[in-house]
């Protein structure tokens, strides 16, 4: 197994201080709020998020130029992109295998789920609404729930990962809740497009035309009519003109960069500038308190897989085997460095991490099984 990739670029340690530099305004957000109200917790958040990734523990082999990296601080704060960033990667080399499993059986189909923009106070009670009505979206598919005269079954609904994003328009002060699905349906599925409505057209490309299948239409109205509380029935349906936006999209095998996109967390990070205004920031910190921002259904409610169990065994096993080499030459010495040092010196030294040779092992692993894959198309 070749495991040249075992080293981190430090493209990688450039990214992280990119990805934490803005981190001292969130940190004074917190700190504003604790002076305010006196409640502990915004303070330690404040010193999390501010001290995120800035201190590394490493065990330098200095004959050999490798440092090893033990532990590194992070406050896993919603939002902190760096944190953010960090969690979707692990999502992925979590998720991918198991999607990879389920390709021969199902067609993987990237959905969209919209609503209307909504005001700064419209903003949580609309996301609470969503998220207790996005499940049964899932069961009407699944045939745990029924409609009289519609067939949701027949389009081979096996299980999906649901991932949140809200985007904040700075021309209106409106906020734009959405979800990014992952689904998992019957390969005979047709998502060719046949219909046209006012979510066709792009408004800042009005060349572009979408055209809904039949099946996005149903998501659609199904949407609409969950989400204000009118009951699901082949009539309502029917008589329903227009639903809310829902798309639908074939990822054409590509799923694994779709997946990376809906896992990525609650923000898009080239539009993330918004959490920096404080009113916009405790905006959607109160929104989204507390809540899941990942949720898998069906085949993919359980994301414990033996799978993972074996990578976690084999990065255990490569990385005890290379430390054991390493001193056999020497003993290592501890410093504790900081983000500024770890990037001037990944320019010479090779760092290395257990994290980083479990994300080794997973693309490896994960290109193994598709050229076997190919090798028996």
């Amino acid at each position: 197994m070749n495991l040249t990739a075992r080293y981190i670029d430090s493209e990688y340690f450039e990214e992280l201080r990119a990805h934490t530099s803005h981190n001292y305004q969130i940190a004074d957000f917190y700190e504003e709020r604790y002076e305010a109200e006196g409640d502990e917790i915004y303070s330690n958040k404040s010193r999390a998020v501010g001290a995120c990734a800035k201190f590394w523990d490493v065990e330098h082999y200095h004959a050999q130029n490798v440092g090893d990296i033990k532990r590194v601080n992070l406050c896993r704060d919603k939002f902190c992109f760096n944190c953010q960033s960090m969690l979707a990667a692990k999502r992925y080399g979590k998720f991918a295998p198991i999607l990879d499993s389920f390709k021969a059986r199902y067609k993987i189909v990237h959905v969209i789920f919209t609503v209307p923009n909504c005001e700064p106070e419209e903003l949580k009670p609309l996301l609470d609404r969503m998220y207790r009505k996005f499940p049964f979206v899932m069961r009407y598919f699944k045939g745990a729930a029924k409609v009289r005269g519609v067939n949701f079954t027949k389009y081979g609904y096996g299980g999906a990962v649901r991932g949140v994003e809200v985007t904040y328009n700075t021309d209106t002060g409106q906020y734009h809740p959405h979800f990014h699905c992952m689904v998992l349906l019957s390969p005979k599925i047709e998502l060719r497009g046949k219909y046209t409505n006012a979510y066709s057209f792009d408004h800042n490309d009005p060349s572009k035309k979408h055209k809904f299948s039949d099946f996005e239409i149903l998501l659609q109205k199904v949407w609409y009519l969950l989400l204000n509380d009118c009951k699901v029935t082949a009539e309502a349906i029917e008589g329903l003109k227009i639903g809310y936006d829902v798309q639908a999209s074939d990822p054409q095998g590509n799923y694994h960069e779709v997946f990376k996109y809906a896992c990525k967390g609650a923000f898009k990070e080239s539009e993330g500038a918004c959490i920096y205004k404080e009113r916009v920031f405790w905006t959607l910190y109160g929104a989204l308190k507390n809540r899941r921002m990942i949720q898998g259904y069906g085949a993919l409610h359980n994301f414990n897989d033996l799978d993972g169990e074996l990578l976690e065994e084999d990065a255990a096993a490569v990385y005890t085997a290379y430390i054991e080499r390493l001193q056999k030459v020497e003993k290592p010495v501890f410093r504790v460095e900081s983000i500024e040092e770890v990037c001037e010196q990944s320019k010479r030294c090779k760092y290395i991490s257990k994290s980083n040779l479990r994300r080794v092992l997973a693309e490896v692993k994960r290109q193994e099984q598709a050229e076997r894959g190919g090798e028996n198309d």
